[in-house]
């Protein structure tokens, strides 16, 4: 799940900017940073679709004791109003299932763009050249990932309440 949440997440940023491939690499660091910015407005946005399934899910889930397999015992005894929170819990995870797809799918050009960009600039230069700005783009990837990592606690903690 985790890997899924991290591949979901990573492509998506920057829906503004559109595609904006570069072999510049300045011009490249600098998209770096403004995708990096753009991935806490992401989280944001990531999380509140979150929060609102767990808050649904959890009205949802009270009748049967919070938990989702006595909700699933209960529907195999063909209890219509159980076979009805079912279908409604299921329609939510399809909702939040949409609404994530549609976030990441808002910034999937320029992430990649993005990553050719660097992939390209990487081959076009001589490793002695870009040394700093290969730890520049490091340094945007280690603030990324404590982003996600922050999410991903959040997102968790979200799931065992």
């Amino acid at each position: 799940m985790k890997k899924i949440l991290a591949f979901l997440f990573v492509g998506a940023i920057l829906a503004s900017c559109g595609s904006s491939y570069t072999t510049d690499k300045d011009e490249a660091l600098e998209l770096k940073k403004e995708q990096t910015e753009e991935l806490k407005s992401y989280y944001e946005e990531a999380l509140e679709i979150e929060t609102d399934f767990a808050a649904d899910e959890k009205e949802i889930l009270a009748d049967y004791g919070g938990k989702e397999e006595n909700l699933i015992k209960k529907a195999q005894t063909k209890d219509e109003d159980a076979l009805d929170a079912l279908a409604e819990l299921r329609d939510l995870e399809l909702d939040k299932s949409v609404d994530l797809r549609e976030l990441d799918l808002e910034h999937v050009d320029f992430n990649n763009a993005l990553r050719r960009s660097i992939s390209d600039i990487k081959k076009i230069n001589e490793e002695k050249d870009i040394k700093a700005w290969l730890k520049a783009i490091e340094a945007e990837n280690e603030i990324q990932k404590d982003l996600r990592d922050a999410f991903e606690k959040k997102v968790n903690k979200l799931r065992k309440d």
